[in-house]
């Protein structure tokens, strides 16, 4: 039997009332994995099959995305890229499978290329910074959710890129993404309670300043402020305030691991807030390995 005759098979099979029978073939079909998505997609799509042949598709398909974005991020694990956005894209997945990568890559690419656009070589680093506010938070109008809005699409990528509001953490990572693209060293502080970006000082321009930044970084932004300029003066008051231990982490970019297991603590934080029990699982199992 050919391959694809095997698989429209097994898709027909999820229509059996038995249960035990269906165990099984919820097994085979979803070690087929991606390549039986297409024919899962057209029974779920099909009005004309019974609830239970649809609603078992759906699970099975569900199932598989998850597979999928959970293999991505054990590859991810073990590259030496560690390429942030893919590792966002991955997160989202898991809480939106039918997540469109192609989309979120578009939006990016158009993004780039607005903030692009207005740059030039002569411009210092805080008028570059003033240009990418402008465009990110007044042009497309990207802004941050509140403290009280536990909502887990504000963490999905794909949805902040198409609503222009999110979670500070995934606004922030999407503006330090674009940034460095365009060759701007922005990059992600791991700051307990709020998640700022670090502008660094690639020429060592402070050094001509009264106060050079020991950590390497020009000056701070807050995408929770429309981008605002700050110095580390206002990250010890900040810590302070909240009776934190000042940390040499609170004042340098993370590596990019740490912002992406800072984003599956995010998704768990959102989901008992929300009460999605089965997604905090799945998070709470890949906090496990990752």
């Amino acid at each position: 039997m050919s391959s694809i005759r095997k698989r429209k098979a097994l898709v027909a099979l999820l229509e059996d009332p038995d249960e035990r029978i269906y165990l099984v073939v919820s097994q085979v079909i979803r070690f087929e994995g991606i390549e039986i998505l297409d024919l899962l997609l057209q029974v779920t799509e099909n009005p004309s099959l019974s609830d239970l042949h649809r609603e078992r598709a759906k699970e099975i398909t569900d199932l598989i995305r998850l597979d999928a974005a959970q293999k991505e991020l054990s590859s991810w694990k073990e590259s030496p890229e560690k390429d942030l956005l893919q590792g966002i894209i991955s997160l989202s997945k898991i809480h939106d499978p039918a997540l469109d990568e192609a989309y979120v890559l578009q939006n990016m690419e158009s993004l780039r290329k607005d903030v692009w656009l207005e740059l030039n070589d002569h411009q210092t680093a805080f008028e570059q910074v003033k240009v990418l506010n402008h465009v990110f938070f007044k042009v497309h109008g990207f802004h941050c959710a509140e403290g009280y809005e536990w909502n887990l699409d504000g963490l999905n990528i794909a949805k902040v890129l198409e609503y222009k509001h999110g979670n500070p953490l995934t606004v922030g990572l999407i503006y330090s993404i674009i940034a460095n693209w365009l060759e701007l060293p922005i990059h992600g502080i791991d700051l307990p309670k709020i998640f700022i970006l670090a502008r660094m000082d690639e020429f060592h321009s402070s050094v001509f300043t009264s106060h050079e930044n020991p950590y390497g970084v020009l000056f701070y932004i807050n995408p929770s402020v429309s981008g605002l300029v700050f110095d580390e003066a206002q990250i010890h008051d900040f810590l302070k305030k909240i009776d934190v231990t000042p940390e040499r982490k609170y004042f340098e970019p993370a590596s990019n691991t740490e912002l992406i297991q800072r984003y599956i603590h995010s998704y768990e934080e959102y989901c008992k807030l929300s009460g999605d029990v089965n997604t905090l699982k799945t998070f709470e199992s890949i906090k496990e390995w990752f």
